[in-house]
């Protein structure tokens, strides 16, 4: 996974796999088959650690604190991750040829996952009264994975942490 997430899927060779798994192209092929499969199995596994991490979030008995716990961690990702490689799902969003149904609806469904999180997320936090009761749930929560990816895109490109934090700090505005 890693060295599609540096690299992205045509930048990763096989000699890249090779060098990053340690393990010969003969033996990669007889587990994995070919590269696209690879990537795929890449992609489902880091969609399993992303659902982890907003069950993890969901547990928060304050839905809106759940959302600025996930910027939260979102920035502190950011800041810390020393190659600055971004969002695997973002990046390979931007990469994925649209002509590959079957990559291009994993990553879809990947940022799906994301967006009704907080979709759900604003629902819960309105009815609890912690989140304004005129926001459109549907509409803020594809504002927020917007935002989302689009501070992943800058962050990898444009390592400024005061837009970073710009953004985390008018999301809880927007919430109220």
């Amino acid at each position: 996974m890693l060295a599609f997430w540096r690299q992205g899927y045509d930048g990763t060779s096989m000699k890249n796999l090779v060098d990053c798994m340690g393990l010969n192209p003969g033996s990669i092929y007889a587990a994995f088959g070919d590269k696209r499969h690879l990537f795929h199995l890449t992609l489902d596994h880091y969609r399993a650690q992303v659902r982890t991490m907003l069950a993890k979030l969901e547990t928060n008995p304050s839905p809106r604190a759940a959302i600025m716990d996930f910027f939260t961690y979102m920035t502190d990702d950011m800041r810390d991750a020393p190659d600055k490689c971004g969002c695997y799902l973002v990046n390979s969003s931007l990469e994925v040829d649209t002509g590959d149904e079957e990559i291009r609806r994993t990553v879809h469904d990947g940022q799906d996952e994301t967006e009704m999180f907080f979709r759900r997320m604003i629902s819960a936090g309105q009815n609890a009264g912690e989140i304004r009761a005129d926001l459109d749930a549907e509409k803020t929560a594809r504002l927020l994975t917007g935002l989302v990816s689009g501070a992943r895109v800058l962050a990898r490109g444009r390592p400024d942490h005061g837009i970073i934090d710009d953004i985390s700090e008018h999301v809880e505005t927007l919430l109220g």
